[in-house]
Parts: C-alpha cells; sequence; structure tokens
C-alpha cells in the first residue's frame, strides 16, 4: 500500500509539473473564446466578443494583455460593454470601474482629419495578479447601410492557446454566404426563425508562433473566412465604382502641370508616382477600418492625404489622365475556392503599361508591389470585371561584378552591372551601380576589405538574425539568386592572408559558394547564392537558415590582407 501511495505521489508530481510546463510555454491562457457575426434582414449587423483569459505572468499582467484596444466609427457603430471585471486567484471579483474605459482617436488616424470621428475604446484591465482571469464580453452594433456586406478574414490561432473557442455567423435564411476554414473543418448549419447560422467549436487551439514574417501567403496560416456577396465579383464592383474611373478636369490639370516637359510614357509615369509618394502623406488605416469607403480623389487632392487605397486611386486617375493605361488589380490568397473571399482579404496594386513595359505600382513602394513576386502563388483578379489577369514573369537573378581598388585607407568599388528590372527602382534615372568608397579597417597588422553587396540581397533582410528553428512556414518574396564577382589589384607589398581555394555549403534548401583565388597580382573572390524554393517549410528552415548565416559571415563578406 505504501508502495502505490509512493507511486501516486510521483504521478501526480510528474502531471502537476507537465501542467506548470504547459503554462511556462505561453504568458497565458484563453479558457474561452467566442466570436459571433450577425447581418440582420434590413442589413445591419452585429458582432458579439466573449473572452475568459488567465494571465501566467508579469509580461502578461503587465504589458501584453493589461488592455484590450476596440476601434469602431460612433457615427454607425454603438459599442456595449456587457462585461467587464477581474476574477483573482483567490476567487474575489474586482469589476472595471467607469474611469476605466477610455476613448481615444486610433493612432492610424492621427493627422487625418476626415478619420477624426473614429474612436478607440480603451479598456484598461483592473486587479490583475497571476492566476487572474480576465472577463470581457461586448457588442459592437454597425447601422445598416454602412458595412456593404458581412466580409470576415479572421486568424484562428491567437496570442496565446485558446481552450475553447466557438466561432458563428448568422445570416437571413435566403442571403448568400460563402465561408470556409484552413485547415478544413466541419460547420454545425442550422435554420431556425428564419436564420441561417454556420458555426464550429474548436478546441486546444496552439499560440499563433511568436515568429516574424507572417502573412496570409505562407500557407500555412489558419483562418476563417466568410462574405455574404453574391459573388467574388460583386465584391470587387462594389470598390471599383468608389475609384475615379472618368476624366475630370483637376485630375487633366493637375497631370498636365505634373508632366510638362516630359517627352516619353517613363518619364511621364515617374513624375506623377514621384508626386503620389513623396507629396502625400500616408494614413495607415485599412479597408475595413474605413468601412470599405474611399474618399473622393479631390478630396485627397486638396487634403494631400490619403489611405493607402486612396492614394492608389489618385495615382491611377493620374496616369490615366495622363493617357498610360492603368489596369486595377486584386490579389487575393491562393487558399479557398472562388467566391469564398470578400474585400477583407485583397491587395490591391496597379498595373501600367509605359514605353513597351509593364509596370506594378503602388501608392507607397517606388519598386515593383509585392504582386509580383506572389502572384504565381496566389490569385490576380482585375478589380472591374473579376477576370483573371496575367502578370508578366519576374526574373530574381542578382549579378555583378566588382573591380576594387586601395586607396590610402580607403577600398574603392565600381561597377557596370545594373540592377534586375524587378529590383530597380521606377523613380531612377539610371539603374547603374554607383561607385562605393568603404573604410578600410585595420586590425594588427592585416587590413579587412569589405566585399559589397546589392542593397536588394537577401543579407539585408534579416533572415540570419533569425531563430534557427521555425515553427510555420516561412514565405519569400522569391527565390534568391545571387553572384558576384570582386577582381582586386594588389598594392605593391600586400599580400593575401584569406586562404586560397573553395568554400561551398549546399543542403536542402540551396547552395552557398565562395571562391577565392590569385593570379599575379590579380585576386579574384566569387560568391554564389542560390535557394531553392521560396517556400521554406519548418523541415526546411534549419538548412536555409544555415544558408543564410554562411552568406552573411565575415569569413565569406571580407577579404583579408597584409
Amino acid at each position: 500500500m505504501k508502495n502505490k501511495i509512493i507511486s501516486f505521489a510521483i504521478v501526480f508530481a510528474c502531471l502537476l509539473s507537465f501542467s506548470i510546463s504547459v503554462q511556462a510555454a505561453s504568458d497565458a491562457e484563453y479558457k474561452k473564446l467566442s466570436k459571433s457575426w450577425t447581418l440582420n434582414d434590413d442589413g445591419s449587423q452585429e458582432f458579439h466578443y466573449a473572452m475568459e483569459l488567465t494571465i501566467y505572468t508579469h509580461t502578461a499582467m503587465r504589458s501584453a494583455y493589461g488592455e484590450t484596444f476596440i476601434v469602431y466609427n460612433p457615427e454607425y457603430q454603438t459599442l456595449k460593454i456587457n462585461e467587464s471585471y477581474t476574477k483573482q486567484a483567490n476567487g474575489a471579483i474586482v469589476k472595471t470601474p467607469d474611469n476605466a474605459f477610455v476613448e481615444v482617436l486610433p493612432r492610424a488616424a492621427a493627422n487625418a482629419p476626415a478619420y477624426n470621428h473614429l474612436k478607440e475604446m480603451v479598456i484598461v484591465h483592473t486587479g490583475l495578479e497571476l492566476g487572474a482571469t480576465i472577463y470581457l464580453d461586448y457588442t459592437l452594433t454597425t447601422k445598416a447601410g454602412y458595412l456593404p456586406a458581412l466580409d470576415l478574414v479572421e486568424p484562428l490561432q491567437q496570442t496565446s492557446p485558446v481552450r475553447e473557442f466557438d466561432l458563428s455567423v448568422s445570416v437571413p435564411e435566403g442571403s448568400a454566404l460563402f465561408y470556409g476554414m484552413t485547415p478544413e473543418k466541419k460547420a454545425q448549419v442550422q435554420v431556425e426563425d428564419g436564420m441561417r447560422t454556420v458555426s464550429w467549436k474548436l478546441r486546444n487551439l496552439e499560440a499563433r508562433p511568436r515568429v516574424p514574417m507572417q502573412d496570409l501567403f505562407a500557407g500555412d496560416t489558419p483562418l476563417f473566412h466568410a462574405s455574404s456577396y453574391d459573388s467574388e465579383a460583386e465584391a470587387l464592383r462594389s470598390l471599383y465604382a468608389q475609384f475615379k474611373t472618368t476624366e475630370s478636369m483637376p485630375l487633366l490639370s493637375l497631370a498636365e502641370t505634373l508632366t510638362e516637359g516630359k517627352t516619353g510614357e517613363r518619364e511621364k509615369l515617374q513624375a506623377i508616382l514621384s508626386f503620389v509618394q513623396r507629396d502625400f502623406a500616408n494614413c495607415a488605416l485599412s479597408l475595413p477600418e474605413t468601412g470599405y469607403r474611399i474618399r473622393d480623389v479631390e478630396e485627397v487632392i486638396r487634403a494631400a492625404y490619403g489611405t493607402e487605397i486612396e492614394r492608389l486611386n489618385l495615382l491611377q486617375g493620374l496616369l490615366r489622365a495622363a493617357k498610360i493605361p492603368t489596369e486595377i488589380c486584386a490579389l487575393f490568397p491562393a487558399a479557398g475556392p472562388a467566391d469564398s473571399f470578400g474585400l477583407s482579404a485583397i491587395h490591391l496594386f496597379l498595373k501600367a503599361e509605359a514605353a513597351g513595359e509593364t509596370y506594378l505600382l503602388s501608392a507607397s513602394n517606388p519598386r515593383m508591389d509585392r504582386a509580383g513576386w506572389f502572384a504565381q502563388r496566389a490569385r490576380v483578379v482585375d478589380l472591374k470585371s473579376g477576370e483573371p489577369v496575367q502578370l508578366p514573369t519576374v526574373a530574381p537573378a542578382l549579378n555583378y561584378d566588382y573591380q576594387l581598388s586601395i586607396k590610402g585607407d580607403k577600398v574603392v568599388a565600381t561597377s557596370n552591372s545594373t540592377a534586375a528590372p524587378a529590383f530597380a527602382s521606377y523613380l531612377a534615372a539610371s539603374d547603374t551601380i554607383p561607385t562605393q568608397t568603404m573604410p578600410l579597417t585595420a586590425v594588427g597588422g592585416y587590413k579587412m576589405i569589405p566585399l559589397p553587396d546589392a542593397s536588394e540581397g537577401i543579407s539585408h533582410a534579416g533572415y540570419a538574425a533569425m531563430n534557427t528553428t521555425r515553427p510555420c512556414n516561412l514565405s519569400l518574396p522569391y527565390a534568391p539568386e545571387e553572384s558576384y564577382t570582386y577582381t582586386l589589384s594588389l598594392p605593391a607589398g600586400c599580400q593575401v592572408a584569406t586562404p586560397m581555394g573553395e568554400k561551398m555549403i549546399s543542403n536542402a534548401a540551396g547552395t552557398m559558394q565562395f571562391s577565392l583565388s590569385q593570379n599575379g597580382d590579380k585576386v579574384t573572390v566569387t560568391r554564389t547564392l542560390k535557394i531553392n524554393n521560396p517556400l521554406i517549410t519548418p523541415r526546411l528552415y534549419a538548412d536555409f537558415h544555415k544558408l543564410m548565416a554562411a552568406w552573411v559571415n565575415p569569413n565569406y563578406t571580407h577579404l583579408l590582407i597584409r
């Protein structure tokens, strides 16, 4: 009997330690989480949110979950706090006091008077301690006529694990509803009192990985999406109707002024793109936050600021006024069949034709819009017609030849190579790499010569600084393929201290190669990198990180002489 008691104690201790380790793996845990959306017959909508969140660490208590933020438009939306309190570890209830509900202007709406009517409710949770549970329940009601449809894209994973997660969408029985979940999970469908409700009961969801560079195009982000538009084309048309697609005197006059003295289409495009990107402030509000509405282009011109989409509207209006053909395009995630998504999942950009070349434009980036990289892993459609759009294939190769010379305590690098079109700035007059002058570092009788690379190169993307393991996919914009050749004329009396020869690392993710040779006073260094696939799975990630670490290793990015 004594042995049984000891055995039970050991098992209990193991279970207790396992429970503690699970809690310690996360700052907090959602005991219950509920999100439900309702589209009423009159077009009004309701969003109901409820959570029970238990705090395990001081980080969760003091920063991660000390406050809840709710952005809404009080002109069309009503926020009602149904419950807000904290249950402490000893069972004591601490109700959220009135002065802990603070309304502020959303940060993204700052310096944007047209959106200063938006509100952000900040709920400061009180009575927090380790082991306390936050209870929050609120309803956001939207008047009919504000939101064009029920339009949702929601990540399933939260910042902490979720023990019970209930999701539901309700629409009038005769209304369209497209919905889905990735990875696919069967929904419960119920019709009652003229309403059709689709719901899921999820259990024991892991926390969202705390790693950078996660997006919809990585292919493994668990998502819930729903749309009450009759079709994807209808959703696109509702947004296209707000774009300035007809000529107007303000646009014609402004376009004429901007392109005065410009002889070719490329110069005209550059002048207009520079004006929109450099002379207009960007308002960081998203399309859902503005109620899927965009301001009139003339108002944007007068105010000299706009959201990303408003400035994109201005850009295409000016290009059309300058007789440069443009097409407003939408990039959709590949996941989900046609008509699964509404407007909340799209990324908008412009496709323009000038001087026989295709330009993929955004309102903020002077280089090719990211749609050019992701088009092969997503869907691109015309905003007006909803028809598929074919984008030109882009080449990601970077090939440079550098001539290095030592002048005193400086290294001068010159190159006649040019940036590949996919990397070049649309605003640049010339893509030729300028001469670079770099300091020559002297250490203990040795001198280190830095080997320059392209600013667009993958060494500047920060992948080598990331963790050596990753629990989810990493979706690169493209599969890098870089090659650099350096030729150095050694000054009299100098010798190369870096060992001659070749170093190659080849694995499932790709290949990195470094070679050093000398012929008389001519020293030649070659560095090459090739990544096999832009989608880096968790299984490939360790190999990918090994290549990235080698690619930025000073042993292969510097030349040592004495």
